[in-house]
């Protein structure tokens, strides 16, 4: 009786298969934006930083920010069409630094990966919480929000991982832009924000 053994596909073909039609350019690129939580920023960030420094130039800073997370995603999306597994920054690492680094990186993303979100749940709850009441005047407990957020990003993650981005994040921060202009602080705008003198 004879066995017949069959070649293993090569992981290359198998990346491609995958992949193909899956990620091009514009996906990996705002994949890169989504994952540095621009609306974490805009939502805590800035008006933190507004009220307890007063510094006026901080959105100066951030155009700063902007240009090397811009200069970040021309690399990262340069490099992407090199490696062709699928494991994120683990397969650059790994490739660039080496295996144990590799490993060593992954495991410091998805350790504070998990504890970024168990406090941005954390700090969701009571503050959806006090503007359902205020605004809405919808009452419940602040672990109820921070439950119904976490069911949303389930959701939204089991069915696209892709739209997350712009969903919570991208179309988020639209919508306070608009907002913010159509509404500024002191009924006027300015743009001496943006001076770096200042």
């Amino acid at each position: 009786m004879t066995t017949r053994t069959t070649k293993p596909a090569r992981p290359s073909s198998i990346s491609r298969a995958l992949a193909r039609n899956r990620l091009g350019i514009p996906a990996v690129v705002f994949f890169v934006l989504a994952g540095v939580a621009p609306l974490t920023v805009a939502a805590g960030v800035i008006p933190t930083a507004f009220q307890t420094t007063g510094l006026t130039g901080i959105p100066a800073a951030f155009l700063t920010v902007a240009l090397v997370l811009a200069l970040f995603s021309a690399g990262y999306v340069a490099m992407a069409r090199h490696i062709t597994n699928a494991g994120a920054f683990y397969a650059f690492i790994s490739r660039g630094i080496g295996r144990i680094i590799g490993v060593a990186a992954a495991l410091v993303a998805v350790a504070s990966y998990n504890l970024l979100q168990v406090g941005l749940y954390g700090a969701f709850g009571p503050n959806a919480a006090s503007l359902a009441a205020e605004h809405l005047h919808w009452h419940a407990a602040w672990w109820a929000w921070a439950l119904g957020a976490w069911a949303v990003v389930t959701l939204l993650g089991l069915l696209r991982v892709d739209i997350t981005g712009w969903v919570l994040e991208i179309a988020v921060i639209l919508a306070e832009t608009i907002s913010g202009l159509l509404h500024p602080a002191g009924g006027h705008l300015s743009l001496a924000t943006l001076s770096p003198p200042t």
